[in-house]
């Protein structure tokens, strides 16, 4: 048998015992496993919303375009100062360009339309609430909005995250405690957790301000 050989058959033979150890190594991770249960454990809390966007959208419309600038800037600032006169800032308050065409094709009585988008981003959820179901007002200027969308959100989520996930853990350890005091066992360390997904929704359709904020973890628990 030649040198090369020798050497050859010596790096296989090596690898082989390498494979053996490792097999051995997982084969005793695997059974000191032992037994365990899988439990899942639930949070939720109704949480209030810090912080509100509302979007405003209306149209104008003209058969002249120096008069739709004008209804444009007339109806922002009726659409202003009602919001100002409820209780939000100027800060609170923006408005984008207003988006026209001409609609020349369709026979539509006018020629000039514009949509124009104003939004209030504010902390003044009750507020934004209560004057949202109040902008009769407004309709009596001629200004009908349309499209109004209003988004509820909290800010800080991660506040509460730690003590839902406490929650959690603590009701999947109640689960496998009842399961191993069923089967004559006692609960050990956890073995293996995943937190889940922390989900955010509106606690109903009449109150979207108020989330139901969930988590569901799972656990494994070694047995003994």
């Amino acid at each position: 048998m030649t040198k090369d050989k020798k050497i050859i058959i010596g790096i296989i033979a090596g690898a082989i015992v390498m494979c053996a150890l490792v097999f051995l190594v997982a084969a005793k991770g695997f059974s000191n496993q032992g037994k365990y249960v899988e439990v899942k454990g639930l949070s939720e809390r109704i949480v209030k919303a810090d912080r509100a966007i509302w979007s405003i959208n209306f149209e104008v419309k003209s058969n002249d375009s120096t008069d739709l600038f004008n209804q444009i800037k007339k109806n922002v600032g009726d659409v202003t100062t009602f919001l100002k006169s409820a209780g939000f800032e100027d800060s609170e308050i923006s408005t984008a360009p207003a988006s026209t065409y001409q609609d020349t094709y369709s026979g539509s009585q006018y020629r000039y339309n514009a949509r124009v988008s104003m939004s209030v981003y504010t902390d003044k959820v009750d507020l934004v609430r209560t004057t949202s179901q109040n902008t009769l007002s407004l309709i009596e200027k001629g200004i009908v909005m349309n499209d109004n969308y209003i988004s509820f959100e909290i800010s800080d989520i991660n506040a509460v995250k730690p003590e839902m996930l406490a929650e959690a853990i603590a009701n999947a350890r109640v689960s496998a405690q009842q399961f191993a005091d069923d089967s004559g066992a006692r609960v050990g360390d956890i073995a293996r957790a995943n937190q889940g997904v922390f989900t955010i929704t509106d606690k109903d359709p009449g109150s979207p301000e108020y989330k139901n904020v969930r988590v569901v973890s799972t656990l494994r628990y070694l047995l003994h």
